[in-house]
């Protein structure tokens, strides 16, 4: 055994990266607020921690002498791991510039002040009867610090915009909420690893979103269409990292691109969720993301060099109200479909399909591999129609 390793959150997301720290031969350490968190089976060891207690977290970090520290899909305990790294002296970004980057108001002023694309957006803290004078509709009203598009909704005039506020200030942790323009165009998202203050772009993914008003990632694909802006994406992404002194941590920037110009929407100093690092960006470059960034944290150096392969995820998107009369395993449908590597169903014979307004409520997804994008958006679709047909009986539908 080389060391420990401490793992902030030990839930579904969290998963591969735990297996693949005991992979590279570390103790993995888990601690997470929920002493039923499924990482508990796979940890090494594994500590309820609730998510504000610096002091246990560090008590814990020091008693087993842990070689460095890691998390994805996640920004809630990332500015304690900022801390934790300072007092430790471990590769970690600091607290001041990941402080900029999960705040969205705070990272708004930053980009206007270095002239940088971004969404005009202001923030507040009780709920508002009209938007500012300066913006126009549609607009999007979100929290200022929370993740999985949680309260992020699309007001295209004002009776929606005073119904659906209360429900986003719902989902802000600090009550505070922005009211931002809404950017035309499609969203990419770009996986990203720091080190020695170097961008690397590891993969850039596009999005599939739910249609208005709630704004849910319901697929991710790799590569993306929008490949050749890489060069543009790099010189952008490198400026914030050069003026935030950013360095050892992976990035997960979020953009929207509307002929060819790039409007940066919001970037977590940490690992994409949804798959898209744990299962797409292996299946797609061959790149284990997570195995580096795990080099990242204990100070070792990094070595990238992608294949080409085309990889994709989609969260099952099912009528509305319809029941689910029967269900389907895993090995049934990848022994029916070859490109499907993972498949799952939260949802049992009687349960009727509820809407998605965010991620947390998403009940299934599938993930495809093959060796180019449009062979896997024609499986999608095939797909899809399948597990319509096979789930849901006409006769129990709404």
């Amino acid at each position: 055994m080389r060391g420990s390793v401490l793992i902030f959150g030990g839930g579904p997301l969290q998963i591969s990266l735990i297996i693949n720290v005991k992979k590279m031969g570390y103790h993995a350490i888990v601690i997470d607020p929920d002493f039923n968190a499924v990482g508990s089976k796979v940890a090494d060891l594994f500590i309820k921690v609730e998510g504000d207690d610096f002091d246990k977290t560090l008590n814990i970090a020091i008693e087993n002498k842990i070689k460095g520290i890691v998390t994805t899909a996640t920004d809630k305990p990332i500015l304690m791991m900022c801390r934790i790294a300072k007092i430790l002296n471990l590769p970690f970004p600091s607290y001041e510039s990941c402080e900029i980057l999960l705040n969205k108001t705070r990272f708004k002023q930053f980009l206007e002040n270095n002239n940088m694309p971004f969404a005009k957006g202001y923030e507040f803290r009780s709920p508002k009867k009209t938007i500012p004078s300066n913006l126009a509709f549609p607009v999007i009203i979100k929290p200022v610090m929370n993740s999985g598009s949680r309260g992020v909704i699309k007001c295209d005039g004002i009776l929606e915009f005073q119904n659906k506020i209360e429900e986003t200030i719902k989902h802000c942790e600090n009550k505070g909420y922005l009211i931002e323009e809404y950017i035309q165009g499609d969203e990419i998202s770009v996986e990203t690893l720091v080190q020695g203050n170097k961008i690397h772009i590891i993969q850039i993914t596009d999005k599939i979103v739910s249609a208005p008003p709630y704004n849910v990632e319901l697929g991710h694909i790799q590569p993306s269409r929008y490949e050749y802006l890489r060069p543009a994406i790099e010189k952008l992404l490198q400026d914030i990292v050069d003026k935030l002194n950013l360095n050892n941590c992976a990035l997960h920037p979020e953009m929207k691109v509307y002929n060819n110009r790039l409007t940066l929407i919001e970037i977590g100093p940490r690992l994409g969720g949804d798959f898209i690092t744990s299962h797409l960006v292996p299946l797609s470059t061959g790149i284990n993301i997570e195995k580096q960034l795990i080099n990242i944290t204990l100070g070792k150096m990094i070595r990238i060099s992608p294949n080409k392969a085309a990889s994709m995820v989609f969260f099952l998107n099912l009528p509305i109200n319809s029941i689910i009369s029967k269900t389907i395993s895993k090995s049934e449908i990848i022994e029916k479909f070859p490109a499907v590597k993972e498949f799952k169903l939260d949802l049992m014979p009687g349960d009727q399909v509820k809407p998605i307004t965010n991620s947390l409520n998403r009940y299934g997804h599938v993930i495809l591999a093959g060796k180019d994008v449009q062979t896997l958006l024609s499986y999608k679709e095939i797909i899809e129609g399948f597990l319509i047909n096979h789930l849901i009986n006409d006769k129990l539908r709404k």
